[in-house]
């Protein structure tokens, strides 16, 4: 789980993060996020909106942590949502976080509630 946060920190020095939950949507409808990162404990609403423009989009997502370690990675307050906008990093973080058993949501097909 660390390795997961300090590939997070490096993206962020090296630019390629947007951060909070209005820079997070405008880069996953400019088609810039790679990877979506959300922390467990965000709202509702805020989450409904972020994962479905990660869906539209077909940007895979990670729930993991809470907003406080999520900005602590970034040498930030706290974020609830972050976006990687560099396919290298974003594997990087992805395969970090399967060897950390942290289970990414790929989109693709959606399943509508019965």
């Amino acid at each position: 789980m660390k390795n997961v946060y300090d590939l997070i920190g490096i993206a962020q020095r090296a630019g390629k993060v947007s951060s909070g939950t209005t820079a997070v949507q405008h880069s996953l409808s400019r088609r810039r996020a790679k990877l979506l990162l959300i922390s467990a404990d965000a709202a509702p609403n805020s989450r409904d909106s972020i994962m479905s423009l990660s869906r539209k989009h077909k940007v895979p997502c990670i729930t993991m942590g809470d907003r406080y370690d999520l900005g602590h990675s970034l040498g930030k307050s706290f974020r609830v949502a972050l976006t990687i906008n560099d396919s290298g990093l974003a594997d990087a973080i992805l395969k970090a976080a399967k060897s950390a058993d942290i289970e990414a949501n790929t989109t693709g097909v959606v399943e509508w509630p019965k």
